[in-house]
């Protein structure tokens, strides 16, 4: 691989790397590498506060480890406007860190291991392949004076003693060996982290009268020194990137006696790995020795050659990206807005798609009724967890998701808004991106909807809804053919300023605070907005009992709202095509109208009566469903004859045909 340094910026990269204190051993070399042909500072601090400066400074951040320090760089706002990459080692894996960082604002994850890289991708929603990548840890092989070795009997362990290194393992896997012949040594280079195993080992070994045989050696400054007179290296981890005193002992040609660790077939040869004591103890005493093959091991897989020639490729890519990261400084910020009330079981699916999105300029506003159940503790710990993210806790239930639409429209801190309720997520990590893209390309756009994926209540795909663009007219024409049902998802992309530079507010009929949506589509275009479809899916739309359209009663209270606000608010020429208008007098007209408008109401009646969630109620229950549609039926039949006798015959007929009494 070779790498073009000479495609540069015009001015010199900064590159900053951030580190706490006594964590930079494996990346000093790296720095000094790259100070070859980049700006580069080293910082290395515990506290969170010293980042802003010296994240101002660069054009790429650096974190080491997956900490603390990258969790806060994360989320401040300069973020958005550097280029950051991550360093994930193995331990920070089995932490709370990785739920914590806003990844939408790091750019390249590097995972030393591969098999660490899948178990952080399979936990983490919000992470994406795109941004990982594995270059594991690098050996300089000129550091290691290389000797051919024969078997021996002095066994060396480098590194700390605690419960990530299996202590207990090693100990009982050397006493096997010890069994096996008792000239064998074991070498202990390191340090107790924990009292408990100091305890442990001094007890054990005094028991297994092997004080002879095991060595404490303390902590060791220069490892290839003290591993020169060592035969074997050996590892009892239960997980490891690589383990780098593994590494330095092989490029010297010591024999690897490693435990199958979580992912250790992935790193290393499997002729290098004990899964059992007994194996072990084979492995020692076969008198298979071959120190060529164990640096060439490590010659070929993991030299620092190969990891700094990784390494500058990666920077080489962002380095040209430069002008992209700059130019999120001009990314308008969207709100999403998600709408809660007890639904907990569904809230992570929620809250975890809308961090997973790779636009990078997002907050989350979650409005929750007073749930009963534990969603608010959920939404406390999103709000603490990551900075982009707001709650507002009603302290009493209002019953309609107009409050918390209304409540988005006025507070939300975006440009654009985009709301759903916490039993929906969205169904990819582009759906902000793409909305973005389609509100960006026409400054005149107010609203860009999709198209709506159906899952069922564990989240599997049942289905779609696919719609299309309309003429205002269509919008207005449709909507009553529907007979109230909505031809517009009312979930899309809103541009802000329509509804504040207009003093526009979500519209709420008192009466039925349940006709929202399709209501509100019908309001917006007589307000005269432009909006546009998207084909693509853009959100994952759950159905289950709790659903509006799954409770036939309130529909119909629901329908009829929309319908009146058709007939009041629209010409009926737009919703009733299909008669004559022109020639009529004013009086002829409005009959005509009231006419049509109650056939309406009573085909809509004969509908639901027909359908199997209203045949299959008791008499007295499916009249309560079916009256408000009689009533509207007989109120515009009423007034059209109380105009004119012109539809009388008709109006007749269509009585005769009210399944029920009048």
């Amino acid at each position: 691989m070779t790498i073009d340094v000479s495609i540069q910026p015009d001015r010199p990269v900064n590159i900053a790397f951030f580190v706490q204190p006594g964590l930079d051993s494996f990346l000093k070399p790296i720095v000094a590498e790259l100070s070859k042909d980049y700006c580069t500072k080293l910082v290395i601090t515990s506290h969170v506060a010293d980042l802003e400066e010296g994240m101002r400074w660069a054009d790429i951040c650096w974190f080491e480890w997956c900490d603390a320090l990258v969790v806060h760089a994360s989320k401040l706002p300069i973020a958005l406007h550097k280029k950051i990459v991550c360093r994930l080692h193995s331990y920070e894996a089995f932490t709370s860190y990785i739920y914590q960082v806003n990844w939408n604002a790091v750019d390249r994850v590097i995972f030393v291991g591969q098999h660490i890289r899948d178990y952080v991708l399979g936990h983490v929603r919000q992470l994406r392949a795109h941004q990982c990548h594995v270059i594991p840890n690098g050996i300089q092989m000129d550091r290691y004076t290389f000797r051919q070795r024969s078997p021996g009997f002095k066994i060396a362990y480098v590194g700390y003693i605690n419960h990530k290194k299996g202590p207990m393992l090693l100990l009982h896997a050397f006493k096997a060996v010890h069994d096996r012949d008792p000239r064998y040594q074991l070498h202990i280079a390191g340090r107790y982290q924990d009292l408990r195993y100091q305890l442990y080992f001094k007890q054990m070994v005094a028991e297994w009268g092997i004080e002879e045989n095991v060595h404490y050696d303390g902590w060791q400054q220069d490892v290839w020194k003290y591993l020169d007179d060592k035969d074997y290296i050996i590892s009892a981890s239960p997980l490891e990137s690589q383990q780098l005193s593994i590494m330095e002992a092989m490029a010297m040609g010591i024999k690897p006696l490693i435990h199958n660790f979580y992912g250790a077939k992935q790193v290393y040869r499997d002729d290098f790995i004990w899964s059992s004591i007994d194996d072990l103890v084979t492995q020692v005493t076969s008198g298979f020795y071959d120190s060529a093959l164990y640096r060439e091991f490590i010659d070929e897989h993991y030299a620092f050659d190969q990891q700094i020639l990784k390494i500058r490729a990666l920077i080489h890519t962002l380095c040209g990206d430069l002008g992209q990261a700059a130019g999120r400084s001009e990314t308008p910020k969207v709100t999403v807005g998600i709408i809660n009330y007890n639904y907990a079981h569904y809230l992570d699916a929620c809250v975890q798609s809308v961090l997973a999105q790779t636009y990078p300029n997002l907050e989350i506003l979650i409005v929750d009724d007073c749930s009963t159940d534990d969603s608010q503790s959920k939404i406390r710990a999103y709000t603490e967890a990551h900075s982009n993210v707001r709650a507002i806790l009603h302290p009493q239930n209002t019953g309609t998701e107009a409050t918390a639409i209304r409540e988005f429209l006025e507070q939300a801190e975006g440009k654009y808004l985009l709301w759903m309720s916490a039993d929906d997520f969205l169904p990819h990590d582009k759906v902000i991106a793409d909305y973005m893209d389609c509100m960006l390309s026409d400054a005149d756009l107010d609203y860009v909807y999709g198209n709506l994926i159906l899952v069922n209540h564990l989240g599997h795909v049942t289905g779609t809804w696919t719609y299309r663009q309309y003429t205002a007219e269509e919008v207005v024409r449709k909507i009553y053919e529907r007979k109230g049902s909505g031809i517009i998802p009312m979930v899309g992309m809103y541009k802000l300023s329509f509804y504040r530079d207009h003093g526009f507010d979500w519209v709420v009929d008192r009466q039925n605070t349940n006709a929202g949506d399709t209501l509100n589509c019908l309001v917006n275009t007589e307000r005269g907005w432009k909006c546009q479809h998207l084909n693509q899916a853009t959100l994952a739309y759950r159905r289950h009992g709790n659903n509006l359209s799954f409770n036939i009663c309130k529909r119909i209270v629901s329908l009829i709202s929309v319908m009146e606000y058709i007939v009041q608010n629209f010409d009926e020429s737009v919703y009733l095509p299909d008669y004559q208008w022109e020639g009529l007098s004013d009086a002829d007209k409005t009959a005509q109208k009231f006419y049509a408008v109650g056939a309406t109401y009573l085909q809509m009646s004969q509908d639901y009566a027909g359908a199997s969630r209203v045949a299959g109620m008791d008499g007295a229950e499916r009249y309560r469903c079916l009256k408000p549609l009689y009533d509207f039926a007989r109120r515009y039949f009423d007034d059209s004859l109380a105009i004119s006798r012109t539809f009388a015959s008709q109006i007749e007929k269509a009585y005769e045909r009210m399944a029920y009494p009048q």
